[in-house]
């Protein structure tokens, strides 16, 4: 994504030095990163949703609108926050042991999510500013505040994993320190531009209070969203869980191979982000046939970027392994035919992650909701749980996510050619 292109390296950064601290902290890690993931994905829609309404609004001028629509996502944001935060510090053994973790994992991993966990109100600010942002079609500020939270959590991680720069090691507890304190800047940074900075005068609302009909539209597209995000999420989660099961060796390598696909989709996820804002402003403006245009242009850049990821993982993949690891058993674990069936499949992930925003541009959530909840449930929960069973390890899981991205391609190149996305606008 554009306003957290940097995301992707710091994941595979922070993998790469936890995973020097041995296998167990990375097994950790990786339940960890897959309920904090699975969590914080489903408000994702304080992105995407107010993305979208903001540009619509900012293609019809409506000017201050924008501003009154940010500020109920704001609030949406500091509530869930706050709830999700209580209840993850709550239940954080309960969820480690039924993602199958054992007592070794566990007792490295509770501490780690717990503090993971506890920055949700910041991240969810940050969520909801960078909706704004892109809304307005201002993709600069975002990227800048997401590249000092980066480069602070990468300073913090370095510091506190290993004990440099004057502080104590940490270990995977120095981690989660890094990310919570990182949050905080994210959130800190984004409200101190809007209410303080000249550049969004103009958008701050002369008065605000909280008004039904400006949250119900944010639910509406959070409530699609949110069930099409945590159908993603939860196959995702179900395949941690699964593997988890499968031993330490299996889960750090399942670890190294996620944290490879979540640098594709989000480095491609800039190009989604922008056929997300301009799709909403070509709607607002009521010009379907310019957002159509774009969307042709979208999927050609988002398929030549997938190629280009698929050249690099293969030409470079015995170097990107021992980048992560010095483990042989996760070596072996990871090398072959899945770090293959990873590499082939970027092209086609290119072209559905692009895809993806244009559609979520447009208003077309419902179809999305519905065509992942399709594929989760009838395709890729039933192979994962087929591969622990018949012994297919994880040879059986990543055959399972490359079926579902297929699945995903399919249904959204098909909405976006038979142009029905315009209808869904249309009503919206």
């Amino acid at each position: 994504m554009l306003a957290i292109a940097s995301d992707p390296l710091l994941g595979i950064a922070d993998t790469a030095m936890i995973g020097r601290l041995g296998v167990e902290p990375l097994a950790a890690r990786a339940i960890g990163t897959a309920l904090i993931g699975g969590i914080y994905w489903l408000f994702t829609f304080l992105i995407f949703g107010t993305t979208t309404l903001v540009g619509y609004q900012h293609g019809a001028h409506q000017t201050e609108a924008c501003g009154q629509t940010y500020l109920h996502a704001l609030l949406v944001a500091i509530v869930g926050g706050v709830l999700v935060a209580a209840a993850g510090i709550y239940f954080a053994p309960h969820l480690y042991r039924g993602m199958g973790a054992n007592e070794t994992v566990l007792r490295e991993g509770v501490l780690y999510f717990r503090i993971r966990v506890a920055g949700a109100p910041f991240i969810f600010l940050f969520y909801a500013s960078v909706g704004f942002f892109r809304g307005v079609q201002n993709t600069r500020i975002p990227m800048l505040i997401a590249f000092l939270v980066s480069g602070t959590n990468l300073v913090l991680d370095y510091a506190l994993i290993y004990g440099h720069l004057g502080l104590p090691a940490l270990g995977l507890r120095g981690a989660a320190i890094a990310s919570w304190t990182a949050q905080f800047v994210g959130a800190a940074g984004s409200l101190i531009i809007f209410f303080f900075s000249g550049a969004t005068v103009s958008y701050r609302p002369r008065e605000w209070r909280v008004q039904w009909p400006l949250l119900q539209p944010l639910f509406h597209i959070g409530r699609d969203l949110a069930a099409r995000t945590g159908a993603l999420r939860f196959s995702l989660v179900f395949a941690t869980g699964t593997v988890a099961r499968m031993g330490p060796n299996a889960l750090a390598a399942h670890e190294i191979a996620f944290q490879l696909f979540m640098l594709g989709s989000d480095v491609v996820d800039g190009l989604a982000v922008a056929g997300q804002a301009l799709a909403a402003k070509y709607v607002g403006a009521h010009q379907r046939d310019a957002a159509y245009r774009m969307g042709k242009t979208l999927i050609v850049c988002g398929g030549a970027a997938g190629c280009l990821f698929a050249a690099a993982f293969l030409g470079a993949q015995e170097s990107i392994i021992r980048f992560f690891t010095p483990s042989l058993e996760v070596m072996v674990a990871l090398g072959g035919g899945i770090f293959v069936m990873l590499a082939l499949f970027q092209p086609a992930n290119g072209i559905v992650f692009v895809l993806d925003g244009f559609l979520i541009g447009a208003h077309d959530t419902r179809f999305l909701m519905k065509a992942m909840l399709l594929g989760t449930l009838i395709i890729f929960v039933p192979l994962s749980w087929l591969s622990l069973q018949l012994g297919w390890g994880l040879t059986g899981i990543w055959s399972g996510i490359s079926v579902l991205m297929a699945w995903r391609l399919i249904t959204n190149v098909y909405r976006f050619v038979s142009r029905r996305w315009a209808v869904a606008a249309k009503r919206q």
